[in-house]
């Protein structure tokens, strides 16, 4: 199947069920995806394939997470070789966190980095508190497309990229681009990244000679 991640979400109100899918479908809207858009199950979910996933999630959740409480939404995500697609997961799931108050888990077994396989979030932060730019790698991603890559870079990459920004973004949540050897920097992963990929296309419609 390759690599998947799954997500598990705890401690919904049971009243904030139609907002929270309507999030997740604002936050896949954002963005094209190369592997599969979020969704979720819950115990709601009329399709057969969403009950049953949900079944076994919650049984899987209650061995794994016995502390959580029961199970409110659980989904998952197969990716396809676009590493900014995991980092996309990784953000909508702690919007979730953070704007439902809520208790995030994210299970992806095949990243390369150990300290990103296994996530949690509650309300947002994770376990000891600290924020998840916190457990970031310090170096920039590619994203790899048909006619070049857009290099993006983490908060905690700012210094070393562009050196020391003066501005306050006191929470640390800025991401930077580089496409053909433009600059850039939006307040959040999902808008620098929509920035970034907005400049590429632009560009794809130059005469060669014009973005040289």
């Amino acid at each position: 199947m390759g690599r998947v991640i799954h997500l598990r979400i705890h401690g919904l109100r049971t009243t904030e069920r139609d907002r929270l899918h309507a999030r997740v479908g604002e936050l896949a809207a954002l963005r094209d995806w190369r592997g599969d858009r979020p969704w979720l199950a819950d115990g709601q979910s009329n399709a057969f394939f969403d009950m049953e996933f949900f079944r076994h999630a919650s049984i899987a959740a209650a061995a794994d997470l016995p502390d959580a409480g029961p199970l409110s939404a659980a989904g998952f995500v197969r990716l396809r070789g676009d590493e900014c697609d995991a980092l996309a997961v990784l953000f909508a799931a702690r919007d979730l966190s953070e704007r439902f108050g809520v208790r995030v888990s994210l299970r992806d077994s095949e990243n390369p980095i150990a300290k990103l396989r296994s996530i949690d979030l509650d309300s947002g932060l994770l376990p000891d508190g600290n924020p998840l730019e916190a457990v970031l790698v310090a170096r920039p991603i590619y994203k790899r497309l048909p006619g070049g890559v857009i290099e993006m870079y983490p908060p905690r990459a700012l210094g070393s990229a562009f050196g020391t920004r003066e501005a306050g973004d006191q929470e640390r949540r800025e991401w930077s681009f580089l496409v053909h050897g433009m600059r850039g920097t939006g307040p959040s992963f999902f808008e620098a990244e929509a920035e970034a990929m907005r400049i590429y296309r632009g560009l794809q419609h130059l005469p060669p000679n014009a973005s040289a």
